[in-house]
């Protein structure tokens, strides 16, 4: 079976299609404080740890929330729930994203 190289135009490509998505992912890792708006809530959203965590807490009398200054495809989100202590039975909890 005979192999062909691949010509200098295609290991071009390569290489620009390469350095393109390593930029993109160096996107995706930006500064959380440019990147989202805490909307609401009255100061019970926080952004902490140099901008890696956003706090979002709940109090008797209302929630707090944040926005993306971008649209994006696909995310992920991680989420703590911290529930009142002993009987928690008829709690509800929603998570929009």
């Amino acid at each position: 079976m005979a192999t062909y190289p691949c010509p200098p135009n295609s290991l071009t490509l390569l290489l620009i299609t390469s350095l393109v998505m390593v930029g993109s992912l160096m996107v995706v890792a930006g500064n959380i404080y440019q990147d989202v708006d805490i909307t609401w809530g009255d100061g019970r959203g926080k952004i902490l740890n140099n901008g890696n965590v956003v706090t979002l807490s709940l109090d008797k009398a209302s929630g707090s929330g944040f926005q993306s200054k971008n649209e994006y495809l696909f995310g992920k989100f991680d989420m703590q729930l911290k529930l009142v202590p002993g009987n928690s039975a008829g709690t509800v909890t929603i998570f929009y994203a």
